[in-house]
């Protein structure tokens, strides 16, 4: 069952259910690749560095250790990423990674431009202005 779009006065309230309601909407779509939305976005992110360390990785990702150990695992049980023994512990996209990857690249593409038309243009941006700005409350 659908929820009411909210229509409150808190700012809060309000990010948090949209927030839930788009990712619900990405995960739907990158459901035929078998990714969440938050595992997309790790796997972009690994492919973009080739090989990564789990702190380079969580930098970029704006995720903590502990966090992004979690996902790690998560991945590796999926045969998403590998190790490449070294200096530490570094990650790169296993070949069903990659596989994966390509297959979900143009669903996450569809799930944008769906976004995109439904918000329109200026309000898609705004988004991207909005959030930035909302990243550095408090600190």
């Amino acid at each position: 069952m659908m929820a009411q779009p909210y229509k409150g006065i808190c700012y809060c309230t309000s990010l948090r259910r949209s927030a839930a309601a788009i990712s619900d909407f990405y995960n739907a779509s990158l459901e035929p690749a078998g990714l969440t939305v938050a595992q997309y976005y790790l796997l972009v992110n690994l492919s973009r560095f080739g090989a990564a360390n789990i702190t380079q990785w969580a930098e970029q990702v704006g995720l903590d250790r502990s966090t992004m150990v979690r996902n790690i695992k998560v991945l590796q049980a999926h045969d998403l990423i590998e190790t490449i023994e070294g200096r530490g512990k570094t990650f790169a996209l296993s070949s069903e990674g990659r596989r994966v990857l390509a297959l979900a690249t143009p669903l996450w593409e569809d799930a944008q431009k769906q976004t995109e038309s439904l918000l329109g243009r200026a309000n898609a941006e705004a988004i991207f202005l909005i959030g930035e700005k909302l990243q550095g409350l408090g600190r």
